[in-house]
């Protein structure tokens, strides 16, 4: 046995060269693509040195590491890919994929070392064992990556985009599928109604729910109900609107049953207003889900790319030209808020906080500019006489901690579901903590109710329990995840 390791010993010596980026490739590459262990550390370590001995092999190993490779930046921040990712994946546009790179620049470091030492590792491999010897250690190498996590993570990137393409291309057929909502009673209480839809808010950090920087000023003092347990279906916009805006049907994957078409139904005039922009008509699930609204206002005028200086507030004043319309009506107002890059995202609007990390004092103010928002709209309904209600709600929560990412999505805490939910209106006396926990996949029944709709649905509609999640790869209980450290 001690000869047997001298002669390994003598043999890594000997080929000292490749050991350093064999190493470097085996820690990098599992543990910032969200397969960190120990185990496929090791197993990386083994496939490398398989590989080095067979020309086809290393063929083999750059073709099965290099998606990974790729993937580290984002698996840095965000850890293992699910549909969400894949999802996010197809709806980047080149400002957020600049903005990505400036927010992950770490995790883009890693991934160009990480190619680097294959490369080195490639060249210094290279060799011309016999033709018999490199098939055996073909073998090996191919009995080694049967089920390696390179190979688990190729076929989930690949499921991932297939399912994102799938379900987006399900909703659009979607559009031309009559909703089934059957009006059993039709008794409007309001003139107007205020839709707003956030982006990215995660209620740990609003002080109108305990968070003691002061966050949210005018709210904090606002008369209406405050939900204290609101929980997203999902992580991030692709999954949560969808299930958020609709009586989603998880069997067809089939969102007709939406706000938009019951406000049309039930005789609302609809207005659909977009700080978001879009790509084309249909490339989002939130552009699916406005396709029926009567108005639609993309401030970037079908342009995403002019996304990158679009201000929140620029909303305002279209949604005071609609507040002074006759009819009675209902408006969704659907924000950019703090994504992808909190710290562009404010504009004009000042830095008021300094917890030592600017993009998180940038998301505090952010949250400051969403209180702003919610009390000029406020404003202009009450100055405009006739009985309002605002609604809002964020479709999902975040990751806040003190890394190099410190703002991001995930899928592995309460925090990247727990969502801010209010209801304001002209009637509103009091300041009400409403201490029930619910998912916004209700939201739907709570807006009919609210605003004096009632309406029947068929059975046979599937949807998700109100204490379960969907994280992008399966269905979880919410009160089975961890929660973070509030960062003030």
């Amino acid at each position: 046995m001690k000869t047997v390791f001298k002669k390994i010993i003598h043999y890594m010596h000997a080929n000292k060269i490749w050991i350093i980026p064999a190493i470097a490739i085996a820690l990098l590459l599992p543990y910032n693509t969200g397969y960190g262990s120990i185990g496929n550390a090791c197993l990386t370590f083994a496939t490398l040195i398989v590989a080095r001995k067979s020309r086809p092999a290393l063929c083999l190993l750059f073709i099965l590491l290099t998606p990974a490779i790729l993937y580290i930046p984002a698996g840095h921040a965000y850890g293992r890919i699910n549909i969400g990712h894949a999802a996010s994946l197809l709806q980047t546009n080149t400002v957020e994929a600049i903005e990505f790179i400036k927010l992950n620049f770490v995790g883009i470091i890693l991934c160009i070392l990480t190619m680097l030492f294959l490369f080195i590792f490639i060249a210094k491999s290279w060799n011309s064992n016999s033709k018999k010897g490199q098939y055996i250690y073909l073998t090996a190498f191919i009995l080694l990556n049967v089920n390696s996590y390179p190979k688990r993570f190729a076929i989930a990137a690949y499921v991932g985009l297939t399912e994102a393409k799938t379900e987006v291309a399900i909703l659009k057929q979607g559009i031309s599928i009559k909703d089934q909502f059957t009006i059993t009673k039709n008794d409007i209480k309001y003139k107007n109604i205020l839709v707003i839809i956030g982006e990215s808010v995660t209620r740990e950090y609003m002080s109108v729910y305990g968070y003691p920087l002061d966050t949210t000023p005018w709210l904090k003092n606002a008369n209406g109900d405050f939900y204290t347990h609101a929980i997203s279906p999902a992580p991030n916009t692709f999954l949560s609107l969808p299930r958020t805006l609709a009586i989603f049907d998880e069997n067809k994957k089939e969102a007709a049953n939406n706000i938009v078409n019951l406000s049309n139904k039930a005789g609302l005039d609809t207005y659909w207003v977009s700080n978001q922009g879009r790509i084309g008509q249909f490339d989002t699930p939130a552009a699916i889900i406005a396709y029926n609204a009567r108005h639609k206002i993309y401030l970037n005028s079908g342009d995403y790319e002019s996304a990158k200086n679009s201000d929140d507030f620029k909303m305002l004043p279209y949604i005071k030209n609609i507040i002074q319309g006759k009819d009675n009506k209902v408006i969704f107002a659907h924000m950019i808020g703090s994504h992808p890059n909190p710290c562009d995202r404010l504009q004009s609007y000042p830095l008021s906080f300094n917890t030592g990390n600017k993009i998180i004092n940038c998301y505090l103010s952010s949250i400051q500019k969403l209180d702003t928002f919610i009390k000029r709209s406020a404003e202009m309904l009450v100055q405009d006489g006739k009985p309002y209600v605002i609604f809002y709600l964020s479709d999902h929560g975040l990751t806040i901690d003190d890394s190099s990412n410190p703002v991001r999505h995930g899928n592995a805490r309460r925090e990247n579901y727990d969502i801010p939910f209010l209801i304001i209106d002209s009637k509103s006396t009091t300041h009400r903590l409403i201490d029930i926990q619910f998912s916004s996949s209700e939201f739907l029944s709570k807006f009919a109710k609210k605003v004096g709709i009632e309406y029947k649905l068929p059975l046979d509609i599937k949807q998700t329990s109100t204490n379960m999640v969907y994280n992008g790869t399966s269905f979880i209980d919410y009160e089975s995840l961890p929660t973070s450290k509030i960062i003030d």
